[in-house]
């Protein structure tokens, strides 16, 4: 997979710019706040419909224009894919395939696929479950349909089950821990309960599923950069043990097949009805799961020091490049936003050496010397300063060098 062209139209701080990338190593050099990370969000967003930063569509639009455009030329194992994804100010998001419309935003996943690796995603190892949670779902949605379509009717269906719940779970003080709420409709409880078991058991599936080949992959990538010192597991906690514990879902075993979940799942929620109705929110489900990142047994978040963290995110991400590799057929792009500062240059060698030879890498630097050495000869070089692109160029300041 190979982004070939990009086209940008007052999209962040460029008003109209064109680049054809490199088939291979891709380094972005320039100052801070010149527009890097902004060319990596606009290929993100031809990726998956988003801003990797979380941003909303009117904050990607150039200041004093009325919206953006954001073009890519794909070439992809069975042939060329165009993207455009669109925006007006008080008008909906529109994405093109082709040149043709699609319905929604998930139909737009699929045909370009993307990693993100920046400082922010050391987060994955010490942040809290919804880090790794979101991380597993942008991953598994960029590759299976099916995947992508599940997450959205349960995220639906939580929403009515939480409604529902705190419409109808009201108790008095002296019954809160008694009873469920008077107002609270069994039936209709059940009814979304039915919904969101079998959704919920189909995520549950896949993500266990991820998290298993992952394991292998990120095991492997880490145990090369640290030499075979360190050994790395990864495991899916799902949040379905007697009152929402999360509990580690068994390998090749039962709890991972969708059915033994689903009654699991299904028992749990009728044990946890009335502390749900006092709380007014759904206690169990992949919406509350994790991921355990463990370095020689100890939980990396809690027991791992800031090199064997960043160690970790890195392992993890290498985990999901060859992951989606072996799901597609093809390696996805890779994007490094600002992270060879955050990497040693034994990392920094080892993650180049990684992937360079296999996808199509873009790093975003501040400097030339981000790149170890050896790897800026076969590296198209790309100059970006207030918004403007161009290839090559002469070194820039060497402030804020790594």
């Amino acid at each position: 997979m190979q982004l070939e062209a990009l086209r940008l139209v007052n999209f962040r701080n460029y008003s109209e710019q064109e680049v054809a990338p490199g088939s291979r190593l891709n380094l972005l050099l320039g100052q801070n706040a010149q527009g890097k990370s902004n060319l990596l969000e606009a290929v993100y967003l031809l990726a998956t419909g988003r801003s990797y930063r979380g941003a909303a569509d009117a904050e990607m639009v150039r200041w004093g224009a009325a919206g953006f455009a954001v073009r890519g030329r794909v070439q992809r194992a069975y042939g060329e894919v165009l993207l455009e994804v669109a925006y007006q100010v008080d008008q909906r998001k529109r994405v093109r395939v082709n040149g043709t419309d699609v319905r929604r935003l998930s139909e737009l996943f699929g045909y370009l696929t993307a990693v993100i690796f920046s400082p922010e995603d050391l987060q994955l190892v010490k942040g809290g479950p919804a880090h790794r949670r979101r991380f597993l779902d942008l991953e598994l949605a960029q590759i299976d349909p099916a995947y992508r379509q599940d997450l959205i009717d349960y995220q639906q269906v939580l929403v009515q089950r939480n409604n529902l719940l705190r419409e109808g779970g009201a108790v008095s003080a002296a019954s809160a821990s008694r009873r469920l709420g008077p107002r609270l409709d069994l039936g209709q409880l059940e009814v979304w309960d039915e919904q969101l078991v079998t959704l919920g058991a189909r995520l549950h599936a896949k993500r266990a599923r991820a998290v298993r080949a992952l394991s292998r992959l990120a095991a492997e990538a880490h145990r090369r950069i640290t030499a075979g010192r360190e050994t790395l597991r990864l495991a899916y906690l799902a949040a379905a043990g007697p009152g929402g514990r999360r509990v580690e879902a068994e390998g090749e075993g039962a709890e991972s097949t969708p059915e033994a979940f689903r009654r699991r799942l299904a028992e749990e929620l009728e044990r946890v009805r009335p502390l749900e109705a006092r709380r007014g929110m759904t206690l169990l489900g992949p919406h509350r799961d994790d991921l355990l990142l463990a370095i020689d047994g100890a939980e990396a978040r809690s027991f791992a020091s800031q090199g064997q963290q960043r160690t970790a995110a890195l392992a993890l991400k290498l985990g999901e490049l060859e992951f989606m590799r072996e799901e597609t057929g093809e390696y996805p792009l890779l994007l490094l936003d600002d992270v060879m500062s955050e990497l040693d240059s034994g990392r920094r060698r080892f993650l180049l050496e990684a992937a360079g030879e296999r996808a199509q890498v873009f790093v975003t630097a501040t400097s030339r010397r981000a790149l170890p050495a050896g790897q800026e000869e076969r590296a198209q070089v790309f100059t970006v300063e207030q918004g403007k692109i161009a290839p090559g160029g002469e070194p820039l300041s060497e402030a804020g060098t790594v």
